[in-house]
């Protein structure tokens, strides 16, 4: 996984297309105040991270209840929930886009990729759902579940591994060799 990552990073031809969302997120979210409250400078802490726990745990809930019989009404309430709070999680994430490095934007590209063909598949899941189509509805959020866990994915990559909206003038502590062994479990 981590050579396929590497040459994600290194996509050189990602860039065209990473450089327009850039400039998207830039005129719809990424200028000034605006930009530092969709950020979570208010906040002190990056609001998307935050924000992306309530439609996953949403469609986490979903996939759940459609495993049990006669809880249609509430998976779908449940889908739905989760597929509005997605537009606030990605307004967000836009904001967070316009300040990423080339190859961080490379990555965040398809992780933006993955999460629009999700939330395709959880508004197909709505729709199939309201037609009275629950089986069609079951699967559609199981694949849309399924890409968002790809999205996800990259997004913790952005975050741990590209250290993508982490404050770099904040000081590192982490903790020494004698500090783990004094609270080891003995």
């Amino acid at each position: 996984m981590h050579r396929l990552l590497a040459r994600l990073e290194g996509a050189g031809s990602l860039d065209r297309a990473a450089n327009a969302l850039r400039r998207f997120a830039g005129a719809t979210a990424g200028r000034g105040r605006l930009r530092s409250v969709l950020h979570g400078e208010w906040f002190g802490h990056p609001l998307h991270p935050a924000l992306v726990q309530f439609p996953v745990g949403a469609w986490m809930s979903t996939a759940v209840l459609d495993l049990m019989p006669g809880t249609e009404r509430a998976a779908a309430a449940l889908l739905t929930v989760g597929t509005a709070g997605a537009l606030p999680a990605a307004t967000t994430g836009l904001a967070d886009y316009t300040t990423l490095s080339r190859q961080q934007r490379r990555v965040a590209l398809v992780h933006v990729g993955a999460n629009t063909a999700a939330l395709g598949c959880f508004a197909a899941s709505i729709a199939a759902r309201m037609r009275g189509d629950h089986q069609r509805g079951r699967m559609l959020s199981y694949a849309g579940l399924s890409i968002a866990g790809i999205g996800a994915y990259l997004g913790g990559h952005l975050a741990y591994s590209q250290a993508a909206g982490v404050d770099t003038d904040a000081v590192r502590q982490t903790a020494t060799r004698e500090e783990l062994l004094e609270t080891a479990p003995r």
